[in-house]
């Protein structure tokens, strides 16, 4: 499932306990790769084409093919999201990629479109929560980057600022917290809050609603004291391989 679990090490460093929400079922890793594709529909018929591969398709890897909206931070218009069980998927992934034909013929295709990799990042979730819907219906997704200073001070903040607007008829379907573990995830960046709504109009009336509500003006000045702000950008799921 592409909403990850919480992991007990990053629980116990954050000094906060798991999500009454928080389904046991929960993947553990999730792979981040953001990119530039100068033509979209190539560089997603070369990735259908990999995942459609035998020796790829044998897996079930979960996995999420994006557009990118309003990002105004780099050169990333798409993103492919792995999201893994364990240690041992994650591993094999990898290795499939590495060193099959399939992998050879994906990169080569990449290569001659001019596809160039921005970011790849290794994460977990520290906090997902689910109200309504599921990874299949809540296609859009909200994210803010966050170099946070003081983990144990902001997540509880940020934790009681989502339960708040929970409420509401514009809250998100599903929301939750990334800790980066490995990659080039931008200057400082330690941290992402995401939403995901059903459609890119919800997330804008989430975004109205947010922003012009009291919960969040109190929210925003004493978040600062314990994290800086980033990025913010729209991913748009054009294709869920294997969801669950």
């Amino acid at each position: 499932m592409k909403k990850l679990f919480l992991l007990s090490t990053l629980i116990l460093s954050f000094g906060v306990s798991a999500d009454d929400h928080l389904p046991s079922n929960y993947s553990m890793y999730q792979s981040n790769f953001l990119f530039n594709c100068p033509e979209p529909e190539r560089c997603f018929a070369a990735f259908d084409k990999y995942m459609s591969s035998p020796e790829v398709a044998a897996e079930n890897f979960e996995v999420d093919f994006f557009a990118i909206n309003q990002n105004g931070w780099d050169d990333s218009t798409h993103g492919i999201s792995w999201y893994f069980l364990n240690e041992d998927q994650y591993a094999k992934s990898g290795q499939i990629y590495s060193t099959s034909m399939a992998g050879k013929k994906f990169r080569k295709a990449m290569n001659n479109i001019g596809a160039e990799i921005i970011s790849d990042t290794l994460t977990v979730h520290t906090v997902g929560v689910t109200n309504k819907g599921d990874s299949t219906s809540n296609r859009v997704t909200l994210r803010w980057s966050h170099e946070v200073t003081d983990p144990a001070n902001f997540l509880p903040l940020w934790t009681e600022f989502t339960k708040s607007i929970e409420g509401y008829e514009w809250s998100a379907n599903a929301y939750g917290l990334q800790s980066h573990l490995l990659g080039n995830n931008g200057n400082g960046i330690s941290h992402e809050v995401w939403t995901s709504h059903s459609s890119p109009q919800a997330a804008l009336k989430f975004l109205s609603g947010m922003y012009g509500s009291k919960e969040f003006a109190q929210y925003a000045p004493e978040s600062r004291k314990y994290a800086t702000f980033k990025r913010s950008y729209m991913e748009v799921s054009l294709k869920q391989y294997n969801p669950d």
